[in-house]
């Protein structure tokens, strides 16, 4: 069945695995019933061991991981639901669901009281009702929202090892719920208590690796989009989906994590191939769960503990694992990034996550402290009382003795690629030190960084409510930062035939820590870079300046070459000593070392340079910079350094990085001396960046040219202390070089050369007035900006005002197209009602007009060559209504004109009809001809709305031809 696990990541051919849902396709029951197949088939396998089945078994779970692979990108888009009105009736549906639960179990109890009143004693004692709801099913929330049960979500249960679900009678729409079951159901989520005999089988085993992954890659998606909605930052429209999300979870949280921790733990002792996939998988998931949820699981304090236990049994025993060393790298930083998360659910006893978080990072620097001095006692620490500290933190001191255990077992070291050496357990001791020093510093930088915390978590801990333990870190980091020095100490105190063995009171040899010296240092400095960036801006790093700039410029002159210190520090003596000589040669330790330096300048800012205590070792720390970049970038002979030409350009680009930051930070505060000093070194640099074309040696890199170009930009903009700028030869080479490198094949370099031209034309070029160029129109008549321009807020006003009109404009023509179709059915129904009540008329000739004035209208309109209808209609209208003016009867009861002319009258009344036909008619077509041109109003609004976008075309230069 593993073997499923190579068609991970293929993809699904079948129609119905679209990146987004169907709706019409319900996408959980077709999970659970793949499931159903497949628990079938891998019972009827393991009965008969037939070939065929496990092909069906693999046919199966490519499908299952398919489905699960496109599902997960719609999660990742969308969440589960498509829109809010989804959401908002699906929760309608499970509160439904869940008050006629309450009410039957109300109804059940009341009977229950009612029946067994005349029963005896026994019958009225109350029954105790299981945890988790009637049949283990997970009717029981962990919150105030609806039950699992109520969301379609259903769980295994411990005592039934049947699936259950709903029945297919049962009528309701909670697909998205069945989708959250069939993740729990590969995952071996159950509720119920778990059989004591130990029978039960640790869940996640009847499950491949591909598929477990799959399930699991869902439910990060799920938490992550649920975590992300509840943002206000993050949230464009309604917040909906994202808190019905997080109640879903929320239902069956507890479970969930205990399965994830099974997951753990059968990822771990099944050690193979795959199991870096399973468990990067699991704590991934972990997190996700428990940073969504928080102190919704406050209660389940049981569960935690299981889950942190878990996790550190894979910490402790990481150099045991059967994977390759990046692998093992990224399990680590998953691993302490659950641990973290963990202080965000709080417990049982009400303690604030903020505590919590206090208390975390205390703990994790306690428990490094102990492992550096049970293994190898640091001459300048005095100590920690360890009997004392154990008595005041037993759960931790168990946690120490469980690992310190680990590490003294030779035999709990498998890998056959270690070289135990002469003493078996003297390899193994300094690599469990080191995986463990390791592992504690990645779980008090993630800790410190807040990894994984939801976006409002990190609003909410301000640094009013959270409390870090300062000066403990830096003790940490000072540790940490001089192990190196004191393993060469003792390293060369001791006789060479017994420097395999341990020192005294610890477990460690001098030859072991010497070995993984380097190491430690690093995790030194990456403690210390982090502990000063999270308090930036604030007291904390103020009042412990003269100490932070001790550490960082004694970590800088240690790593600095001998020659260098010699030149900077003694005076151009040579020193007699060679200790650390092999620290001094270590590229990637200097580096550190001046990254170091580089946050703890930022941090303090100024005022390390305006203060006496300080500013002599900034001073000295800046030059050593200087001499840093000045080595690498002229060379030299007779370097004892060591490292990559790769290595060598990051420690170009780190100094020259960190000198200019300083420059810029510190400003006219440093002494005239010592910035002649670093102009004279950006100077040769420059200088020897232009000879070689900015192509060869260790120039060829685009970063290099970039930190060397900001270096420059910046000497010759910074202003010196007396007030005067720098000289011209910084300038003059700055602009040479810039011009030579705007044409660079690397667009970031030219992009940085433009840069650097604007930034020392703007600071060199006097200001100077306009120049009026004559032009056929101003710039400001042809633009929408005016003289002024435009500011951030009025473009974005505009923009919403031109939003709002277009949505105006579109329901404005809405509701004429509505009306313009209503107006023609009330036209085309006048017109039916109409001819069905008129009369069938014989049609005569047109009268010929017996009035002058009518002959010369008449006359006049055919001279003129009126072709509209309308018009023709109204002139016939006119001639009707004076033809009607002679024969209409006043109230009187006589006639006009026609008096004592019966002859004419008759004619008169004949004439009269003819046209009131023929007025008819013409009436019949007009309105035809108006309904078509309603109609064509209406269809062409797409037409009218493209067209009203594009501007009119004016010819501003016409042609000869155009005038005439």
């Amino acid at each position: 069945m593993n073997a499923a696990s190579a068609y991970y990541h293929r993809p699904f051919q079948s129609s119905s695995s679209s990146s987004t849902p169907n709706k019409n396709e319900k996408e959980g029951r077709t999970l659970l019933d793949l499931l159903r197949s497949r628990d079938k088939l891998i019972g009827k396998h393991d009965d008969d061991d037939d070939d065929d089945d496990e092909t069906d078994i693999l046919q199966l779970e490519h499908e299952l991981i398919s489905r699960l692979s496109s599902l997960n990108a719609s999660v990742r888009r969308c969440g589960l639901f498509t829109n809010a009105e989804r959401a908002q009736s699906y929760y309608k549906n499970a509160s439904d669901r869940s008050s006629s639960a309450a009410s039957d179990r109300t109804a059940a109890d009341n009977g229950a009281e009612g029946g067994g009143g005349g029963g005896g004693t026994g019958s009225s004692k109350k029954r105790k009702r299981k945890k988790g709801g009637a049949g283990g099913t997970g009717n029981k929330s962990t919150g105030n929202g609806p039950s699992a049960n109520s969301y379609g979500i259903y769980l295994d249960s411990h005592s039934n090892e049947s699936f259950p679900g709903i029945s297919s009678g049962e009528k309701c729409d909670l697909d998205e719920g069945l989708v959250l079951t069939a993740i729990c159901r590969i995952l071996g989520v159950t509720v119920g208590r778990k059989k004591k005999d130990g029978s039960d089988k640790v869940r996640g085993g009847a499950s491949s690796y591909g598929l477990m992954c799959a399930a699991l890659n869902v439910l990060s998606s799920l938490c992550d989009h649920a975590k992300d909605g509840m943002a206000p930052s993050l949230v464009v429209g309604d917040s909906t989906c994202a808190s019905i999300e997080g109640d879903m979870v929320g239902s069956v949280g507890s479970p969930l994590l205990e399965a994830l921790c099974d997951n753990i733990l059968y990822s771990y002792y099944k050690n193979d191939d795959e199991m870096v996939k399973g468990l990067m998988g699991c704590f991934k998931a972990c997190a996700s769960v428990v940073s969504l949820l928080e102190t919704r699981l406050s209660r389940a304090d049981k569960t935690l503990q299981s889950l942190r236990d878990s996790t550190w049994l894979v910490l402790n025993n990481l150099n045991g694992l059967s994977a390759k060393q990046e692998e093992l790298v990224t399990v680590q930083k998953a691993a302490t990034v659950l641990l973290s998360t963990l202080a965000l659910a709080g417990n049982s006893d009400g303690t604030p996550p903020a505590k919590l978080w206090s208390q975390s990072v205390t703990d994790g620097i306690t428990l490094l402290r102990w492992a550096i001095h049970g293994f190898f006692p640091m001459p300048t620490d005095d100590g920690p009382n360890m009997n004392a500290e154990a008595k005041q933190h037993p759960t931790l001191w168990k946690d120490h003795e469980s690992w310190t255990s680990i590490a003294k077992d030779v035999s709990a070291m498998d890998n056959e690629e270690v070289d135990l050496g002469n003493d078996p357990t003297d390899n193994h001791r300094s690599q469990a030190l080191k995986s463990r020093i390791q592992c504690l510093t990645g779980y008090i930088l993630s800790l410190v960084k807040m990894e994984n915390y939801p976006l409002h978590r990190l609003n909410n801990l301000s640094s009013s409510t959270l409390s870090l333990p300062f000066d403990s870190l830096l003790d940490t980091s000072e540790i940490l930062l001089s192990f190196p020095l004191a393993a060469e100490a003792r390293f060369r105190s001791t006789k060479p035939r017994l420097r395999s063995t341990p020192v005294a009171d610890g477990l460690l040899s001098p030859n072991a820590a010497m070995e993984i010296s380097a190491e430690v240092r690093s995790c030194g400095h990456v403690l210390l870079d982090d502990t000063v960036n999270s308090c930036r801006g604030g007291s904390g790093a103020l009042g412990k300046a003269r100490r932070l700039v001790g550490m960082s410029v004694a970590n800088l002159q240690s790593s600095c070459s001998t020659a260098l210190v010699s030149v900077v520090v003694d005076g151009g003596r040579r020193g007699s000593s060679n200790m650390g000589s092999w620290i001094r040669g270590s590229i990637p330790l200097r580096i550190k070392s001046i990254q170091t330096f580089h946050s703890v300048a930022i941090s303090l800012g100024s005022g390390s340079m305006a203060s006496g205590g300080t500013a002599k070792s900034m001073c000295r720390a800046l030059v050593l910079l200087g001499g840093c970049l000045l080595e690498q970038v002229v060379g030299g002979e007779g370097g004892d350094e060591w490292g990559t030409l790769g290595e060598r350009a990051k420690l170009v680009e780190t100094s020259s990085t960190a000198l200019a930051s300083c420059i810029a930070a510190f400003g006219g505060l440093i002494p005239n001396n010592i910035r002649s000093t670093l102009d004279s070194i950006t100077h040769t640099c420059l200088s020897t960046l232009y000879s070689r074309g900015g192509s060869s040696s260790i120039f060829a890199y685009s970063h290099v040219k970039r930190s060397i170009l900001q270096l420059g930009m910046n000497c010759a903009c910074v202003p010196w202390g007396d007030g005067g700028c720098s000289s011209s030869t910084i300038t003059e080479i700055v602009r040479t070089v810039s011009n030579m490198l705007r044409n660079d094949a690397d667009v970031s370099v030219a992009s940085m050369a433009l840069s650097t031209l604007c930034a020392l034309d703007a600071f060199r070029t006097p200001r100077a007035p306009p120049i009026v160029i004559p032009t056929r129109g101003s710039v400001d008549e042809t633009t929408n900006y005016g003289s002024s321009g435009v500011t951030a807020s009025a473009l974005v006003q505009g923009m919403n005002e031109s939003k709002m009109e277009m949505m105006a404009s579109k329901e404005a023509k809405e509701e004429q197209r509505v009306a313009s179709s209503k107006k023609a059915d009330k036209k085309s129904t006048k017109r039916a009602k109409k001819k069905k009540d008129e009369t069938p008329t014989k049609v005569k000739e047109a009268p010929v007009a017996t009035n002058k004035s009518e002959d010369k209208k008449a006359s006049g309109s055919n001279s003129g060559n009126i072709d509209s209808k309308k018009t023709n209609f109204n002139f016939r209208t006119t001639a009707a209504k004076e033809s009607k003016k002679s024969t209409v009867v006043d109230n009187t009861g006589k006639t006009g004109s026609a008096r004592g002319e019966p002859q004419n009258a008759k004619s008169d009344n004949g004439s009269g009809e003819i046209m009131a036909a023929a007025l008819t008619a013409d009436e019949d077509d007009v309105e035809m001809k108006e309904e078509k041109d309603d109609d064509d109003d209406a269809n062409s609004d797409d037409d009218d709305n493209s067209l009203d976008d594009f501007p009119d075309i004016i010819d501003e230069d016409p042609d000869e031809e155009d005038r005439v």
